[in-house]
């Protein structure tokens, strides 16, 4: 049997020390922490390829454990162990990315199967484990801007495959994604992944001035250009000589200052408001909108040349509800930081409750990932004990709390999971459609579905539309 690295994790010695004899007999190297705590430092520091962790451990539970380590590694396998083992068992374990869960008393049989199909099934990826491993030593400065964006879904991966793409190269960008997806932390992580890392990055809110403000603070300005201008002053493309400018929601400019900025970039050089002199700059520029800047210049509001200008490589940010897996992620990383923040004492929680989980993941967060921030620094400032409840949320939280499973729900792990797909579905399409109105079309537009496909989801879930005119 090959020597694979696991990591056992319980509060009780007994257990313990039995998984961890099994183990050691089947000729694993294995670790043990009974601190839940002291065991995330762990899988931070040493990277075991299988953790097995007790479900029920005060200051955090396995669930807990589990998220951390996803976090820290996407493709460590986790196996909950549990003596409390219920269909909801089964369905937070999949949500969160569980490899399989083992009921106490267990079997060496059961150990044995468990490990040695999580040793075969890591075979093809562990060239690509081991360069991101590899990455963590000496030469990991550059790799750290992408691991400060969270998340595991297939669509923020691809977003940070690109963002590393992108990086090496010194086009535009322009960044689209819904208000509070993150757009400003992505335009960051391509500035400090580039060769302009260690220089200036300077962000700008386009929609916060007013026009003639902006543009002196773009271009600068010279003394006495208007009322006020006591000095001169340098713009922001001055200041970012040889670094990024990050211009978010660019569509919030005016024409005009629309084609002072197109200027600006096929020519590389600036003049401030007032001057005569032309300054040549090296900078790269960023752009971001929540707005389709291609409906946008059909409605004539956006210069067109402009657009094609920005648009050399697109980014679009996947809003939070279709980052499938991500929002548990997401809200551990936040409690870690908003502990720190307000300090990490006693009376602060250090986990969540399933059911809390399960709130999280239910509701379709329309503020995005600033909202789930703001909601997890409320909690962690306003509640006491150990794991955040769900009396702890915000109503409109736990509001959209999927039904639990009936006495007469399946108990497979497959089942379970395919349960948990129906609840998510059913519960995302009554969101919707309630959103829109019972708008078909609408909704579809939104979802990225076609308008077929919506009213075949409404007729599977048996849904009944309000008594209200239909498209």
């Amino acid at each position: 049997m090959g020597a694979g690295k696991i990591l056992i994790v319980d509060d009780e010695v007994d257990a313990l020390d039995n998984c961890h004899r099994i183990l050691s007999r089947l000729g694993y190297e294995c670790a043990t922490e009974h601190d839940p705590l002291h065991a995330v430092e762990r899988i931070r520091r040493e990277r075991p390829e299988l953790v097995f962790t007790d479900l029920r451990m005060p200051g955090l539970d396995g669930i807990g454990v589990l998220v951390e380590a996803k976090r820290v590694d996407p493709n460590i396998n986790v196996v909950l162990l549990t003596a409390y083992a219920t269909v909801q068992t089964a369905v937070e374990s999949m949500r969160h990315g569980a490899m399989d869960y083992v009921l106490k008393p267990y079997t060496s049989k059961n150990l044995e199967d468990i490990a040695k199909r999580a040793f075969e099934q890591a075979g093809p990826e562990e060239s690509v484990r081991s360069e991101r491993l590899a990455l963590d030593g000496p030469e990991a400065k550059r790799s750290g801007a992408i691991g400060r964006i969270v998340g595991q879904s297939r669509a923020i991966q691809n977003v940070k495959v690109l963002i590393g793409k992108v990086a090496r190269t010194d086009a535009d960008v322009l960044i689209y994604g819904e208000s509070g997806t993150g757009k400003e932390l992505v335009a960051r992580a391509i500035h400090d992944e580039s060769e302009r890392a260690g220089k200036p990055f300077m962000p700008l809110d386009c929609v916060a001035l007013p026009d003639t403000l902006l543009e002196s603070e773009l271009f600068g300005h010279e003394k006495g250009a208007f009322t006020g201008a006591h000095a001169a002053k340098l713009g922001l493309f001055e200041v970012a000589h040889c670094g990024t400018v990050f211009l978010d929601e660019v569509s919030g400019m005016s024409r005009t200052l629309q084609s002072r900025l197109l200027r600006v970039l096929q020519e590389r050089h600036v003049r401030r408001v007032g001057g005569t002199l032309y300054t040549a700059i090296d900078v790269r520029v960023i752009a971001a909108s929540n707005r389709d800047l291609e409906e946008a210049c059909r409605q004539g509001e956006f210069r067109e040349d402009l657009f094609y200008r920005l648009n050399v490589i697109p980014i679009l940010l996947p809003p939070l509800r279709e980052r499938e897996g991500d929002v548990p992620l997401l809200a551990q990383e936040f409690l870690s930081r908003f502990r720190q923040l307000y300090g990490a004492g006693a009376d602060r929680p250090t986990g969540f409750d399933p059911l809390a989980l399960a709130c999280l993941n239910a509701y379709t967060w329309p503020g995005n990932v600033r909202e789930l921030q703001n909601v997890i620094e409320r909690v962690v400032a306003l509640a006491e004990g150990p794991t955040i409840r769900v009396e702890h949320l915000p109503d409109r939280l736990r509001a959209a709390h999927v039904d639990e499973p009936s006495s007469e729900d399946p108990t497979s792990y497959k089942q379970a999971k395919q349960e948990v797909v129906r609840s998510f579905e059913r519960h995302f399409l009554l969101e919707l459609l309630n959103r829109h109105d019972w708008h078909m079309s609408h909704a579809a537009k939104e979802a990225g579905l076609d308008r077929k496909t919506i009213e075949r989801m409404v007729k599977r879930h048996g849904l009944r539309e309000p008594d209200q005119p239909q498209d």
